[in-house]
């Protein structure tokens, strides 16, 4: 049986207290924290959970992240705001996030979630943090998602390194890939193996969807794949895709 989460008002009032900003219509906020998962498990109306509002927020965070990463960094170059806008707007970034507000003790999920990691997976987190930005934007405007952004998510785009996927690049494009639910992506293929048998030297392609592809290379495959996936998160911050 699934858990039925108490979302009353003054519960809610240690959420809105966390992000900073507090509700006129406290239904929007209900909904924001109500996963897909819970809406099929009860029964609800097909727009009683919150892919709508994290379809709007992600849009609206990605104009934040932008408007400060372009203020902030206002001697850097597009592909430099590119990757610092991208570091804010991945799916581990805002579950990080998520975890740091307590966002998960608020969510309402069902059946199917609660069977494959419950209300710590990333996509829920990430998911919900969005949906509260897209229904404070329907609550309060401008004002209100810029409130939320400065008090829990602007030192996240401070923080984001030059190449912040420096230290997983197959992880980093991994959750790109997810972020656009881009299909077969991505896809690693060995093309070559050359060099003596105790040092080889192994040569991987990598392709997203659309045909965009690129090519590292390195001493064992891993190595490789993990070079082709760096220059292919290049590719995409040049394309100004990344997010």
């Amino acid at each position: 049986m699934t858990e039925t989460r108490d979302t009353s008002d003054s519960t809610l009032a240690s959420l809105e207290e966390k992000i900073g900003y507090v509700f006129r219509d406290k239904a929007l906020v209900k909904r924001a924290l109500t996963a897909p998962s819970y809406r099929a498990t009860h029964a609800l109306g097909p727009q009683e959970d919150n892919q709508r509002l994290e379809f709007l927020g992600d849009a609206v965070l990605g104009l934040l992240a932008a408007e400060y990463a372009y203020h902030r960094f206002d001697h850097q170059a597009e592909g430099f705001l590119t990757i610092q806008r991208s570091h804010l707007a991945s799916g581990r970034a805002l579950a990080d996030t998520a975890r740091q507000i307590g966002l998960g003790s608020y969510l309402r999920i069902g059946r199917s979630d609660e069977n494959t990691g419950g209300v710590e997976k990333d996509r829920l987190l990430a998911d919900a943090l969005e949906a509260l930005l897209g229904a404070a934007w329907i609550d309060g405007g401008m004002p209100a998602v810029t409130t939320i952004f400065q008090k829990i998510l602007q030192q996240k785009v401070e923080e984001a390194p030059a190449n912040h996927w420096e230290n997983n690049p197959k992880g980093c494009l991994q959750s790109i890939c997810q972020h656009h639910a881009w299909p077969d992506s991505p896809t690693y293929e060995l093309l070559a193996s050359t060099g003596l048998a105790h040092e080889p030297i192994y040569t991987v392609r990598v392709s997203v969807a659309g045909g965009i592809e690129a090519t590292g290379t390195g001493r064992s495959k891993r190595i490789a794949e993990a070079n082709a996936a760096t220059h292919l998160l290049s590719i995409l911050a040049e394309k100004n895709i990344l997010s």
